[in-house]
């Protein structure tokens, strides 16, 4: 009986289907970048956080509203009269306090404007881990660029040196040639350690922000680094000034002041009191008198002076918040589009095919030296030239990325429009 053949393939085969489904399974499915801002604003804990602040402010808001509870008052007691009957003597009121008119109305305002506020805050949140969340994604795809670009050179390198170690014939050229590319090799690994350094770090703010364990890996596709054409500066200032949330902040808390000040001028008059009473007395005869009772304090003495200088005082400060604001949004957004503007510059002068031809030209000069049509010092060279341009390149874009996020968190809308990089005339 003849005996079966083994392949011998065949176990290393299911092995490594084994371990690349495993992989796949663990690091999940691709997603791109709008998928993951859904993600972290369904998973983020502080969202939680101002969702309780704007229940708190409405809770504010209803006790606003709300009358004090009436006042039930009751006096007992004996009377006696010169040759009469002693009897008793007692006198009942339900008094209700009402607030000077106009003042339920201002606390009301002023509730609202919490409540408007505490709004603000969550929705300045939910951009802000937003932008965050888009900016990290397109860092992480540009930083796995460059380490795929590290990577590919020292598997030529490395692959280069065992071929040149097979075919060692002894002589002196043979030997220096193998040293400059095992020093270039051990330069590599440095860069390429670099790279993925970065991009472990990227990937696990980007997890944490999402919700996810810091070690999960993630699967970015699409289209993450475009970068549109940027508006005047006077625009971005009118946008920013509409849709800024600080800005809308300090603007609220201005109006919100003014309110106060008005609450304390309306406080020096107190609160009104009011209500029906009744007494009688049973000395010497029955006597039963009803009647209401009306108290208003009279402001002789405190006329709340003091409360409301600090409102006022507190109102100039809110007033200066919004102009110091204002200020420094102007500073910043000009910062960031200059630089922006500086860093589309720099992009415009690659052309579409410049990463791919150096990219091939690094291949095709491995190619030749293994045929010896190439010297080494021009492999080295050229494998350098190539990371160092895909380098210059990356990092031109993760800037130009990182101010595109910035002048967006500033004027709190995206830019829009399709991916260029013009030539820039006007700054």
């Amino acid at each position: 009986m003849k005996t079966p053949t083994r392949t011998p393939w065949l176990p290393l085969g299911i092995t490594l289907l084994t371990a690349i489904l495993s992989a796949t399974a663990q690091a999940g499915p691709a997603v791109t970048s709008s998928d993951l801002v859904v993600e972290a604003l369904q998973k983020n804990p502080e969202v939680r956080f101002y969702e309780a602040e704007i229940a708190a402010a409405r809770g504010g808001r209803q006790t606003a509203g709300q009358l004090a509870n009436p006042e039930l008052n009751t006096e007992f007691g004996g009377m006696s009269l010169a040759q009469q009957k002693d009897g008793l003597v007692w006198r009942a009121s339900i008094l209700q306090v009402f607030d000077f008119p106009g003042r339920m109305s201002l606390r009301k305002a002023i509730a609202d404007r919490d409540i408007t506020l505490a709004e603000l805050g969550l929705q300045q949140f939910r951009s802000q881990l937003a932008n965050e969340v888009r900016a990290r994604a397109g860092d992480v795809i540009l930083l796995k660029r460059k380490e795929d670009a590290a990577r590919s050179v020292r598997e030529r390198l490395e692959s280069l040196i065992e071929v040149l170690v097979q075919r060692d014939t002894g002589s002196v050229s043979a030997l220096l040639e193998r040293r400059i590319l095992e020093a270039t090799l051990l330069t590599s690994d440095r860069t390429l350690t670099d790279a993925s350094k970065q991009v472990r770090e990227a990937t696990a703010a980007l997890a944490v922000l999402c919700g996810r364990g810091p070690d999960q890996p993630i699967q970015l596709i699409g289209a993450f680094t475009s970068f549109p054409t940027v508006p005047h500066l006077e625009s971005l200032k009118q946008q920013a000034a509409q849709s800024n949330f600080d800005l809308q902040q300090k603007r609220l808390n201005v109006a919100k002041q003014g309110l106060k000040i008005d609450l304390s001028k309306s406080d020096r008059w107190g609160n009104i009191t009011f209500g029906p009473y009744m007494a009688g007395q049973h000395a010497g005869g029955t006597q039963i008198e009803g009647g209401f009772v009306v108290s208003i304090p009279l402001p002789l003495w405190n006329k709340n002076k003091g409360n409301i200088a600090a409102e006022e005082a507190r109102t100039q400060q809110a007033e200066a918040l919004l102009l110091a604001t204002l200020r420094d949004l102007e500073r910043d957004l000009a910062v960031a589009r200059s630089a922006y503007l500086s860093e589309l510059d720099a992009l415009s002068r690659w052309r579409p095919e410049s990463e791919k031809q150096f990219s091939d030209a690094a291949a095709e000069a491995d190619r030749h030296y293994r045929l010896g049509a190439v010297p080494a010092a021009t492999y080295v060279e050229m494998q350098r030239g190539y990371l160092d341009a895909m380098d210059s390149l990356i990092e031109s874009r993760r800037n130009a990325w990182k101010h595109r996020m910035e002048i967006e968190r500033l004027t709190g809308t995206s830019l829009t429009g399709e991916s260029v990089t013009p030539r820039i005339t006007h700054r």
